[in-house]
Order: C-alpha cells, then sequence, then structure tokens
C-alpha cells in the first residue's frame, strides 16, 4: 500500500463507525473465448440463431473473474445469470471494499468504480495526471482501497440498495466492449445482510444492456446482448412465486446504446412508481423491485425495435412451490465413467412400497437446449420398498455420453404395490438433473421445451 493510500484510508478509518467492515475481494482480468449463443439456437423462436449474427458467435474476450483469495488459485462461485459480468461488489454504507486485482492479460487494464469514495491511487483511471493503480501491467497486481460513504448508498424513499458500475478505465472503450466490466451493490446502513445484500428481498438479477461490437460496426458482428448473451441463451433468471425480486438493470456502450427494457407478466416499482419499463443510457443505472405473484415464463427484452429483432431478449421464469411431494428421489447417477452401463440411485420416498415404476429422461445437448432422445424411457419393474433404495440400470450408448452436458429424469408412472398409482401432472414434476460439470449450478425449474414457431 502506498503512503498515500495508507493515509487515506487512516482518515477514513478515523471518520466511519467502529461497527463497519472491510469486504475483501480478489479479482483477476482473464482472457476467455466467449460465446454470445452457447445453444446454437433462438431459444425464444425454436430455431437456429439467425443470420448474420449465427456466422460466428465465439469471440476472444477479457472478463473479471473472482477467487477466494489472494493465491489467485481458486475461482469463486457465480450465479449463471452474470454472464459475462465480472463478480458483484457488496458493501452497506460505512463499509470499506478491498480488492486485490491481478492481470493475467496481455494489456494494461484498471478496476474504476462509480459511486464510491477514493484516493487517487484507487481511481482505477489513466490520464492525466493518473494514480498508482490507473494501469496495472500484465502480470501485475494492485490493491485498490474503496470507502462506501453515505452518498454511495440509497436516500431516504429509494429501495434499500443502489446499484452502480465498476469497469476498466486504463483504455475505457476498449476494455468494456471486452468485457471489463460489473456491478457494485451498496445497502443502506442497517438493511444488509452479513454479505451486504439487502434484509429485504429473497432474489436478485443484474442484467447489463450493451452493443457488443466484434466486427468494426459490421452488423455480423454487433451483438444485442444481455449480459453477453443474445436470443434468449441467458440462463438463470430463476425465482419462486411470492418471492420479493429486486432487479438491477445497467447500461454501457455508446450513442447507440439507448435501452429500454421491458419486463412482461408484472408491474415494478421504483419506490414512487409502478412500471415495467425503464430508461438507460451508457453508464446509467437503475434498480426496481417485483413481487414474484404470476407464474410463468415471460419476456424479457429490450423494447428498441432493432434491438429486439437483433436478439436483446431473454425470458425470466416464476415457478409454484411443489404442490405436492415427490414419491421417487435420484440421489445419484453414473454417465460420464466410461462404464458399459449408465447407472442410477433411485430412493422411495413415499412412504409406501412401489411394485414398479417408469423414468423418462431429456438431455442438455448445449446449454438450455433440452433435447429428447430417441428412445427416453429407463423402466424398473423392481420391487422398491419404502424408504429403500436402488440401483438401476440402462446401456450405455455406443459412442458414450461425453457430448451430452446432463441428464434430467422424471417418473412417468409409479405403481404401488397397494395398487395405487401417481403419474405426473405437468412437465418436469418431480425431476432430478446430474451434470458432466460437478459445479453446474442447481437446476430449479426446467427451460422451456423447444417448439419451432418457422419450419420454414
Amino acid at each position: 500500500m502506498t503512503a498515500r493510500a495508507a493515509l487515506f484510508l487512516a482518515i477514513l478509518l478515523a471518520g466511519s463507525p467502529a461497527f463497519a467492515v472491510t469486504r475483501h475481494y480478489y479479482i483477476a482480468a482473464e482472457e476467455v473465448t466467449w460465446d454470445y449463443a452457447p445453444s446454437g439456437h433462438d431459444l425464444l423462436a425454436g430455431r437456429p440463431i439467425p443470420q448474420p449474427w449465427g456466422v460466428r458467435t465465439k469471440w476472444p474476450k477479457a472478463r473479471y473473474i473472482e477467487y477466494t483469495d489472494s493465491t489467485f488459485t481458486v475461482r469463486k462461485p457465480q450465479p449463471e445469470w452474470i454472464g459475462i459480468l465480472g463478480p458483484v461488489i457488496r458493501a452497506e454504507v460505512g463499509d470499506h471494499i478491498e480488492v486485490m486485482f491481478l492481470n493475467r492479460t496481455k494489456a494494461r487494464h484498471s478496476l474504476h468504480p462509480h459511486g464510491l469514495r477514493y484516493d487517487k491511487d484507487s481511481e482505477g483511471a489513466f490520464y492525466i495526471p493518473w494514480g498508482a493503480g490507473a494501469a496495472v501491467g500484465p502480470g501485475a497486481r494492485y490493491t485498490y482501497h474503496w470507502y462506501a460513504d453515505e452518498g454511495s448508498g440509497p436516500r431516504a424513499g429509494q429501495l434499500s440498495s443502489v446499484v452502480w458500475w465498476y469497469h476498466g478505465h486504463t483504455e475505457e472503450p476498449r476494455e468494456s466492449n471486452a468485457g471489463l466490466l460489473g456491478a457494485i451493490i451498496i445497502t443502506a446502513k442497517g438493511k444488509a445482510r452479513p454479505d451486504g445484500s439487502p434484509k429485504d428481498v429473497d432474489d436478485e438479477f443484474v442484467a447489463v444492456f450493451m452493443i457488443f461490437d466484434e466486427f468494426q460496426g459490421k452488423p455480423a458482428g454487433l451483438f444485442h446482448a444481455i449480459n453477453g448473451y443474445i436470443f434468449g441463451n441467458l440462463p438463470g433468471l430463476v425465482m419462486k412465486q411470492g418471492d420479493r425480486v429486486r432487479w438491477y438493470v445497467l447500461g454501457m456502450g455508446n450513442e447507440k446504446d439507448l435501452h429500454t427494457p421491458h419486463w412482461h407478466g408484472k408491474t415494478l416499482t421504483d419506490g414512487s412508481h409502478n412500471l415495467d419499463v425503464v430508461e438507460l443510457l451508457p453508464a446509467s443505472t437503475k434498480a426496481v423491485d417485483m413481487i414474484a405473484d404470476n407464474p410463468g415464463t415471460w419476456l424479457f427484452h429490450c423494447q428498441v425495435s432493432d434491438h429486439m429483432e437483433s436478439g436483446m431478449m431473454a425470458t425470466f421464469t416464476i415457478y409454484k412451490p411443489p404442490a405436492r411431494s415427490c414419491p421417487l428421489h435420484f440421489t445419484s447417477g453414473q454417465f460420464w465413467n466410461g462404464a458399459p452401463d449408465y447407472s442410477l440411485n433411485v430412493r422411495n420416498t413415499s412412504g409406501k412400497d412401489i411394485k414398479s415404476y417408469s423414468l423418462v429422461f431429456e438431455q442438455f445437448l448445449a446449454p438450455q437446449l433440452l433435447s429428447h432422445p430417441f428412445y427416453d424411457t429407463w423402466p424398473s419393474t423392481q420391487p422398491l420398498a419404502a424408504g429403500r433404495e436402488q440401483t438401476i440400470e440402462m446401456k450405455a450408448y455406443p459412442g458414450g455420453a461425453q457430448d451430452i452436458l446432463g441428464w434430467v429424469l422424471m417418473p412417468s408412472k409409479i405403481v404401488f404395490s397397494d395398487g395405487a398409482t401417481w403419474s405426473p401432472k405437468e412437465r418436469g414434476e418431480c425431476f432430478g438433473a446430474f451434470w458432466k460439470d460437478p459445479d453446474h449450478p442447481d437446476l430449479k425449474v426446467l427451460p422451456p421445451e423447444q417448439i419451432e414457431t418457422n419450419p420454414d
């Protein structure tokens, strides 16, 4: 820490409450290959990505990646919806934020925060006169010290938390377009959980509306994205019926980035007005609240017509809590170990003996793209006593399952020993999911079933 930074931190500590905390983050800038449409499909229309964007959806980018400590060896898990964004940086008014930054790219980069208090060395912006953290070279580290003062948080009458940007500011337009950006969420004093999130909401989602330019303005390289995804490929916007949900929407880019995020199926509030559309300019931000009381899968998109046509669309899902308990539970499965048979461990949780049952399964061949195989039934005629577990097997595919990202299994019919039967009342009831990637987030609800809307 420089002498100037140490003095600035000492002044802040002297003027802040004794119970304020210092929140530590370990963030690296890393070069990645980003896919704007991992499924290869327009998931809102049941078709391949339209031209010209379908020519190429993978491009070299840079991202902010969070790690658990200063060794920068173990990545910290992030929600699926974070997309291309860096981790959410959180604080409560009065807190200090310390970000240890490691630059693993080939160019100079920085972290510049909006809405926080800092000294020159922690500004993270390269211009005359610049501070020590303005341009961190390849392989170098720098620690930024920021403070969430009263001006960083919400005022009376606002929601209990506000959102700000952070992004690279060594060569800002190039860095933002590369993907070096993320959100800072500041919660009002006394209204935060220990992790800094607001106490009065159940779920939070961050959505960034931005046109990424990969090909010097040519249409095939203009990706009208939400969190770096196009045409419905943004995953993870899932909430339970009755949840209190806070949405943080942000804009970035140039004069073309005039966005109007619009939610179908629900209205929201900013604390003083009811709304279902907000207006965003580059670098602007907005926090709005929703009560998730209308179950279904709903469109979330930019209302600007040519942005919508270019794929600036996603969906969010409000799901109902299960109305009845599941009679079967899938405890473990083996699909990628190279064995001649796939195996599945099934537990009877019904409280009654089961005579026989049949399962159906679907497979993720790409993210969010759930497909029916030609043969999708897995029967068992073995009795299964109440509370007991058994292993069932099925012959493995000749080529194995390495191209399958995930398996989803659901009971289609259960026959109990007393003659009673059980069948699902809707698609996805009592499903279980197994993933090739053991760190894949839990699946709360199945994605919409793909139906081709334009077969021509």
